[in-house]
């Protein structure tokens, strides 16, 4: 792993820098859109650039890729407009079943840190109606107006009951939830989160599509969802940067690049964390603590409320964590090639299930 990397940086969105290699001497350089950053092979790797392809360090290579990566993935201007005019005719049809409800977006959609085919996540507000009743009024309406939604899938028994439908005109799915104010609270948090750690986004991101791509991206089905995915990139990234600070080595994050960070991710959870003996606080800053009594369920407590245990509904995490731990020992080991995407071995885009190929944009 080389050691000369330097880290990526953001200002404001717009400019990403990623690593040019001449000479085997990696140096920064502002990355620039233009005809000479040609995708090779985008049939195959949609988001890879020549300049990227041609860099000798794998983990070097990784680095630029994840920018790459989440510039291709990310929403443009037109693709979020439609997203916003879809919920703007869901929130005139909910409005109109309870007018005295207040309706809200959340989440990746409110953030605009969503993959292409991800759900947009909405809440409605009414303090003098419980969640059940919110519930039953809501569906029962929605399941008559087959010419505005469909695949009404109705989750009742969730400890949030949850209404999951796809809008016939726009055909994007939505999560409609009642009564809960923990993700509003989280858009804050999430904002000021990206700020302080700028390569969170990009681990996001990449992360986001993982586990997607494996049908591991819904917690009510035992996965892990994009909340708890950032808190868990949170928790890892305090705690990495822990030993720079203990050893007064803190200018040195800035050299730390994205591959970097991604590797220790897979290691910190696929490897180093033990599921039965430990639980993150988030309410004290992530902290790694022993639990008081020792199972099998991952313990993330809410950075929010310290009797919500976020991670417990993820009965899967001994199944992701092992594919982390897998992916960290084949990144470690494998001999990469010349030329060859590194990152296509976390996401493989000739999967069928990367069902979200957008035309190149490079």
């Amino acid at each position: 792993m080389n050691k000369k990397a330097h880290h990526s940086r953001h200002s404001n969105n717009k400019e990403a820098i990623v690593i040019n290699d001449e000479e085997d001497e990696p140096k920064i350089q502002k990355k620039i859109k233009n005809d000479d950053d040609c995708i090779l092979n985008v049939d195959v790797i949609p988001w890879m650039s020549k300049k990227t392809l041609l860099i000798r360090h794998p983990v070097l290579r990784l680095h630029n890729e994840i920018i790459e990566f989440f510039d291709y993935i990310s929403p443009s201007d037109q693709e979020h407009q439609r997203r916003i005019t879809a919920y703007l005719r869901v929130e005139k049809y909910l409005q109109d079943i309870a007018p005295e409800a207040k309706i809200e977006s959340f989440g990746s959609f409110k953030t605009r840190m969503y993959l292409p085919n991800a759900d947009i996540d909405m809440v409605m507000i009414e303090t003098s109606c419980t969640q059940k009743q919110l519930f039953k009024k809501v569906a029962a309406k929605m399941m008559k107006q087959t010419n505005k939604f469909e695949n009404v899938n109705l989750i009742a028994n969730a400890k949030v009951p949850i209404i999951k439908f796809i809008e016939v005109q726009s055909q994007y799915h939505f999560d409609l939830s009642f009564n809960q104010l923990d993700g509003l609270k989280q858009i804050e948090e999430l904002e000021k989160a990206f700020e302080i750690y700028p390569e969170l986004k990009y681990l996001l991101m990449t992360l986001k599509c993982v586990l997607r791509q494996r049908d591991l991206n819904e917690t009510y089905s035992g996965g892990v969802g994009s909340f708890l995915l950032f808190q868990m990139i949170l928790a890892f990234l305090r705690e990495y940067r822990k030993d720079f600070f203990q050893h007064n080595k803190q200018d040195q994050i800035k050299n730390v690049t994205l591959g970097e960070y991604m590797i220790k991710f897979l290691e910190f959870y696929g490897i180093r964390f033990d599921v039965s003996r430990k639980k993150i606080d988030m309410g004290r800053g992530g902290s790694i603590e022993n639990k008081s009594t020792q199972d099998e369920r991952f313990s993330l407590i809410s950075p929010q409320d310290p009797d919500h245990d976020v991670g417990h509904s993820s009965y899967k995490i001994k199944e992701i964590f092992k594919i982390f731990q897998n992916r960290h020992n084949f990144l470690t080991n494998y001999n990469f090639k010349p030329q060859e995407s590194v990152l296509r071995y976390l996401i493989n885009p000739t999967d069928q299930k990367f069902s979200f190929l957008k035309p190149a944009q490079f």
